[in-house]
């Protein structure tokens, strides 16, 4: 490299490590971040990335991508600081879920009538609660017999107690008794079981049955609501959450889903364009550039101290310095500017 060359290259070096330093930071980023902004108003999505390009990235680092156990390790690590912060001492639940919060919440779940009435009615033609029906019939029996014979004591827990073989048949044989007798009346009694709950658990009487929960536990602090559960039992459902997603995101229906949002994303931006989009995700110019300048000045700082900022500006000028090109268009005064 010529002299003229090599004080090109270091005049060239100090005026870009002042732009990335100090006070002149700020405009240097706000230049490149104005027009990397004007570029968004004039290339659309289209344009840049394709539906292809995005289900790979999907597939690489969604589907693909080996999750680190430190990730889950960390996980659990931050839910039982949360589970045990000093914070959680001192927080109270209505500071976190405030009173006009939850009058919003419980209204909308209450307003789910029809999720109500298909569950319950679920629950009631389950063989589960038959089966439960059964021997809550078979036990009233015995207890009936207890009660109305005199001197009769065949009650559930004395059977149990004395251990006969008597208490080990009574029971079993009313329960399929019982059982075989509501089997022949299944529909009726499945109408009966869904029924009565949809009665019990009118809008008004759960409304009541919330407020009054709610108004038991918001005074309450995490601490107290946290203690609930065990640490130990955040840390399994921790453990659980990352399982499920471990199956989940290489099921059939995850790839068809993804595929069907990238399809639909593309079609309500893929001929907008970029500024249009990053505005609708609530990002501007300004969100960037504050953003921009209160990350990276530490980082530049520091690397200017250390001489990386330097090194990595020399390394780069350099390139073009030291090239034929550059001594070709210094030598030669006709050449194009």
């Amino acid at each position: 490299m010529n002299e003229v060359l090599n004080r090109l290259l270091e005049a060239h070096v100090r005026q870009q490590l002042a732009s990335w330093q100090g006070e002149r930071l700020a405009s240097t980023l706000a230049e490149h971040v104005r027009a990397l902004f004007c570029w968004f108003d004039q290339v659309k999505l289209d344009d840049v990335v394709s539906r292809l390009q995005i289900a790979r990235v999907i597939e690489r680092y969604v589907i693909e991508l080996r999750v680190s156990g430190g990730i889950t390790e960390l996980s659990g690590e931050i839910s039982q600081l949360v589970y045990s912060s000093r914070a959680a001492a001192d927080t109270k639940l209505d500071q976190i879920l405030t009173a006009e919060m939850y009058e919003e919440f419980a209204d909308k779940v209450l307003a789910l009538d029809g999720v109500r009435q298909n569950l319950i009615g679920l629950i009631a033609q389950s063989t589960t609660v038959q089966t439960l029906s059964a021997r809550l019939i078979a036990r009233a029996v015995l207890d009936l017999i207890a009660v109305t014979v005199p001197g009769a004591s065949l009650t559930p827990s004395v059977l149990s107690a004395l251990g006969t073989k008597l208490g080990a048949t009574i029971l079993p044989g009313l329960e399929r008794l019982t059982a075989k007798a509501l089997a022949r009346h299944r529909e009726q009694l499945s109408h009966d079981n869904a029924a009565q709950p949809l009665e019990l658990l009118d809008s008004e009487r759960l409304r009541s049955v919330v407020d009054e929960f709610w108004d038991r536990i918001s005074p309450l602090r995490l601490s107290e609501v946290f203690a609930f559960v065990q640490d130990q039992d955040i840390e399994d459902f921790v453990v659980l959450v990352y399982e499920f997603w471990l199956r989940y995101r290489r099921t059939e229906f995850f790839r068809r889903i993804s595929s069907e949002v990238v399809d639909y994303f593309f079609q309500k931006y893929g001929q907008t364009t970029l500024l249009t989009l990053i505005e609708d995700m609530g990002v501007d110019e300004t969100m960037v550039h504050e953003t921009a300048v209160e990350l990276l000045r530490p980082v530049l700082d520091h690397a200017a101290a250390s001489g990386a900022l330097e090194r990595g500006i020399r390394t780069q000028l350099e390139n073009f310095y030291r090239s034929a090109a550059a001594a070709e268009a210094l030598s030669d005064p006709a050449a194009p500017r």
